[in-house]
């Protein structure tokens, strides 16, 4: 029981990577940098990397 809550936990968290990455690279723009959108998109997913973590440790113990 206590491993399909940390997977439906993952999976809600990755749903919202998933969307936030849809967000920020749907966007047009006229000087488009890829070198910006993969900062940008490497920033989320280090921002997300701590809440992983986070709420593996909490659900662990």
């Amino acid at each position: 029981m206590n491993n399909l809550i940390i997977l439906i936990i993952v999976a809600i968290i990755m749903g919202i990577a998933l969307v936030s990455t849809l967000l920020i690279t749907k966007e047009r723009d006229a000087v488009y940098s890829s070198e910006k959108s993969m900062n940008n998109q490497a920033w989320m997913y280090i921002a997300l990397i701590p809440v992983l973590v986070i709420v593996g440790l909490i659900f662990w113990f």
